[in-house]
């Protein structure tokens, strides 16, 4: 996953302005900071997701989001 995939899929996932919140916010425990923390110090950003994904109760669907074609209307 590269970093701009990253923010693609927080968008289709959470959305633009609860995602945003969740990476500068959220604590991950896995990771001992948050996503925004986490990127800045350099973790992969596939390992972030992963974690962010397990501590925000998101499904199995939610962590291959950066996977998934578009559909029409962008999501």
């Amino acid at each position: 996953m590269t970093l701009s995939e990253f923010w693609d899929a927080l968008e289709r996932v959470f959305g633009s302005v609860l995602g945003r919140s969740l990476v500068a916010d959220l604590y991950l425990p896995g990771l001992r900071a948050t996503a925004q923390e986490a990127l800045d110090a350099g973790r992969a950003p596939d390992e972030v997701w992963e974690a962010l994904v397990r501590e925000s109760g998101r499904g199995e669907e939610a962590r291959w989001a950066h996977r998934r074609p578009l559909r029409k209307g962008g999501r």
